[in-house]
């Protein structure tokens, strides 16, 4: 019981922090750099929000494994779209939103 609260308060942090990455990624500012530095922390909160929904999970629920990691499909579009345009733009940093966004719903309250 202990292991998952300690579980659970990470998850609230890391929300919390994808939270304040996403309203300063989205305020306009006239340094390229500093989109693409929070751009790459939203990626990264993303990307431990979904390891951490997959592997909190027991090992026989397979199905769920794997709807947790096809989490990481929208944050990978996301970097793609980004590498080609050589910035984030909007539909790369919503896609990073909605990656993040589907492991916190999936570790909170689906698996």
């Amino acid at each position: 019981m202990m292991a998952l609260g300690a579980l659970f308060l990470l998850e609230v942090v890391i929300l919390f922090s994808f939270i304040v990455t996403s309203l300063f990624m989205f305020v306009p500012k006239k340094n390229i750099t500093v989109h693409k530095i929070f751009f790459s922390l939203a990626v990264m909160l993303s990307v431990l929000v979904t390891v951490i929904d997959a592997t909190s999970l027991p090992a026989n629920y397979t199905p769920q494994i794997i709807l947790a990691w096809l989490g990481l499909v929208p944050s990978a579009i996301a970097v793609i779209i980004t590498v080609a345009k050589g910035q984030p733009n909007i539909p790369a940093k919503l896609l990073v939103m909605l990656s993040s966004i589907y492991g916190a719903v999936g570790y909170l309250f689906i698996f």
